[in-house]
């Protein structure tokens, strides 16, 4: 990994870290339909993104590797991180009601 790519990635890391306190105790404050709405949101979001990634990768690009994929490559940690969120108020908050809503 480059340094550039790890200041990039310790950069979106930190943001996510600053952040998760704040999106944890507003998902907190929603009904079990409201949390369910943001988790299909997040994740299609993130779906839409890593497509793009395995997209450019089947075009033998390498964007792991390439500096002009680095946006990418941080805007999809950011995106894991919000929907890691998601799942993490789920299953202290709701018991898992998002499992049990995908059943």
């Amino acid at each position: 990994m480059s340094s550039s790519r790890a200041v990039s990635r310790e950069v979106v890391q930190s943001i996510v870290d600053a952040v998760a306190q704040l999106d944890r105790d507003a998902l907190r404050r929603l009904d079990p339909e409201g949390l369910s709405a943001q988790f299909d949101a997040r994740f299609e979001l993130e779906d839409y993104f890593h497509a793009m990634w395995e997209h450019l990768k089947a075009c033998g690009e390498r964007p792991a590797v390439r500096v002009e994929y680095q946006p990418l490559a941080a805007l999809l940690d950011l995106l894991t991180g919000l929907s890691e969120n998601v799942m993490f108020v789920d299953s202290v908050v709701h018991k898992d009601v998002l499992r049990q809503h995908q059943l």
